[in-house]
């Protein structure tokens, strides 16, 4: 056995949903705490959740509102870890508060094809195209299409056509 070498198999990964990376601002209240917000950055998101960085540690079970531009998410923090400069936090969603007028139109291209290479999109964008991909096949394919042009070698990645959980 080569140095550093274990023969401990390595660690599967447990999340059931991919993450897509972000770095958006955020600002974040406890709904049960009237205080000042927290400003903090979106790392990444999931179809159920996103995480946190932030200058302070919030409690785990806090119920958060994380405003994203003018969308508001509603959660609940299920971790909060000390990292080198603050604290990481993951929040499981529990709703999405948009604007009133928010029409569920098909996705377009250019949303389409940053969405298919996994990084570019804002988390609000990425929260909404995967709630309309769980509705809408034609939309399904255009992504499948889209990723077999852009990683001809590599299988299309079935979380991303079809975001329903895992039974």
């Amino acid at each position: 056995m080569l140095p550093n070498q274990s023969d401990e198999p390595s660690v599967a990964e447990r999340r059931s949903e991919p993450r897509y990376p972000t770095h958006e601002p955020a600002e974040i209240e406890l709904q049960d705490i009237p205080d000042e917000p927290i400003y903090g950055t979106v790392l990444d998101v999931s179809r159920s959740g996103l995480r946190l960085a932030l200058p302070q540690r919030i409690e785990r079970c806090a119920r958060v509102r994380v405003k994203l531009q003018q969308n508001v998410i509603i959660g609940e923090v299920r971790y909060c870890r000390a990292v080198l400069g603050g604290f990481h936090a993951g929040v499981q969603i529990q709703d999405l508060v948009r604007p009133a007028g928010h029409v569920d139109e098909h996705i377009g291209e250019d949303e389409l094809a940053l969405y298919a290479i996994g990084k570019g999109l804002s988390v609000t964008e990425v929260i909404k195209t995967r709630e309309h991909l769980a509705r809408c096949e034609a939309c399904r394919t255009r992504v499948a299409d889209k990723q077999s042009v852009l990683y001809p070698k590599r299988k299309a990645r079935p979380y991303l056509l079809n975001p329903q959980p895992r039974a």
